[in-house]
């Protein structure tokens, strides 16, 4: 009897930290604390990039084969790294510094989709702010997919779309 009682015992823990093993596994999806913080900081990356013509801040927050879509007209499609930097380059026209253009993204909900990657979704207001009062210029979301790098995470796909052209 009392090793039938042992016997049962070491098999419900067995089972128990079987059981305990597993959930630690499918709970490693999960994002945490400070996935969401530097997932956050990508917003603001990539608009002060954007806001203060830094080529560099703003593609720092791609992955290398990071792709682009502008969803607007007939849309437009930047695939990798490269093509991004030239895309960007070319945009800013040469200009480096403060632009006129204030790019705000309303809190993003994130959403983890599996080891090493989530989605975002936030919409976004841009201002130009070149006369004294600044003026609505454009307005949308951005529906974005993130992997996480050895540099920690990225933006792998942004989809900007556009509620009406900019102005």
């Amino acid at each position: 009897m009392k090793q039938t009682r042992i016997l049962m015992t070491g098999l419900f823990l067995g089972l128990l930290i079987g059981m305990t093993w597993m959930y630690a596994q499918e709970s490693s999806d999960t994002l945490t604390a400070q996935d969401y913080a530097e997932i956050g900081q990508l917003y603001s990356t990539i608009n002060h990039g954007g806001d203060f013509r830094d080529a560099d801040l703003w593609l720092s927050a791609f992955s290398d084969d990071a792709v682009f879509t502008i969803a607007i007209g007939p849309g437009q499609e930047i695939v990798g790294k490269e093509a991004l930097t030239e895309w960007r380059h070319q945009s800013f026209r040469g200009q480096v510094g403060l632009s006129t253009a204030r790019h705000w993204d309303g809190p993003p909900r994130i959403s983890s989709t599996g080891k090493g990657m989530a989605t975002g979704l936030s919409y976004f207001i841009v201002y130009d702010v070149s006369g004294k009062t600044p003026t609505f210029s454009s307005s949308g979301y951005h529906d974005d997919v993130f992997v996480k790098t050895t540099d920690g995470w990225r933006v792998k796909h942004r989809k900007a779309i556009f509620d009406a052209p900019p102005a």
